[in-house]
């Protein structure tokens, strides 16, 4: 839960260059309701125990208006195939109702080759299972947003590497395929996070010393996957940006395009402040 905020709505808006891209084709003149998020542990909620670590789903709701409820399904560890394998997408449908958009966020486990229980080849059974997704949320009245998986942590000098390669350039085609929204989150978040640095984004990812360490990880940790709150406000800025120039989510989302700068690392203002209202 995030507190009370002051917030303008978005202008057109670039960042670093890369064009915030998605499909406004499936999108009718309504406006939405309710936002659904299905996805995995980069989405999900964390309880306090488990601070810092916390998902972009879990402080969307700072960037959407108050009278919208944000429902963040996001699971940890899930992959398109295990969500379905385990029951949770079909629960998930039993709550859509007409006029809600549902953000579908899956990749990071589906290429998990190790682990049969959830993989799905990218250009096989994970780019059927978003289209699937797709077109279950249409039949029920709903506005479906296909996002590519959040980037990793990974520099090679000056820039970042974008990791998720054949799976993201599916969730686009699966998109394409479905006539649902895309958000490039793995792109558009890379390129948020480059105008961060290398060193300052390890406060915007798991990265624990043992002085600040949780109970999971006592000795400290290095995860280039997972976000502080610092991270996930980031990232869920950027879904929020890409959100509000979708005709049927642009009422309800509420960010700055022109942000004052909140921190010396050049993080904007509204992610300082959403990373301060978390309340687990």
């Amino acid at each position: 839960m995030t507190g009370p905020r002051t917030r303008p709505h978005l202008q057109p808006w670039r960042w670093a260059g890369v064009l915030l891209a998605f499909s406004t084709s499936v999108f009718a003149d309504t406006v939405a309701t309710r936002i659904v998020i299905a996805g995995d542990s980069t989405a999900s909620n964390y309880p306090a125990e488990r601070a810092p670590q916390t998902g972009w789903g879990q402080v969307l709701p700072y960037f959407v208006e108050d009278s919208v409820p944000v429902l963040n399904r996001a699971v940890s560890g899930r992959s398109t195939k295990s969500y379905i394998d385990e029951g949770k997408w079909a629960a998930l449908m039993d709550e859509v109702r007409p006029g809600d958009v549902v953000l579908i966020s899956f990749g990071h486990n589906d290429s998990r080759d190790d682990a049969p229980e959830r993989y799905a080849p990218a250009d096989g059974a994970y780019r059927a299972n978003l289209v699937r997704f797709a077109e279950d949320v249409e039949a029920r009245g709903g506005e479906a947003v296909i996002v590519s998986s959040a980037t990793r942590r990974l520099w090679e000098g000056p820039a970042m590497v974008e990791t998720h390669g054949l799976y993201a350039l599916n969730a686009r085609l699966a998109a394409d395929e479905a006539g649902a929204g895309f958000i490039d989150l793995a792109n558009t978040s890379l390129a948020y996070f480059e105008t961060l640095g290398r060193e300052p984004t390890k406060k915007d990812f798991l990265w624990l010393t043992p002085e600040n360490a949780n109970a999971r990880f006592p000795g400290g940790v290095e995860d280039n996957t997972h976000f502080t709150a610092l991270g996930a406000c980031g990232v869920a800025r950027v879904v929020a940006l890409a959100l509000a120039e979708m005709p049927a989510a642009a009422p309800v989302i509420e960010v700055e395009d022109t942000p004052d700068p909140g921190d010396e690392d050049g993080r904007p203002a509204d992610v300082i402040d959403c990373a301060a209202s978390l309340v687990r």
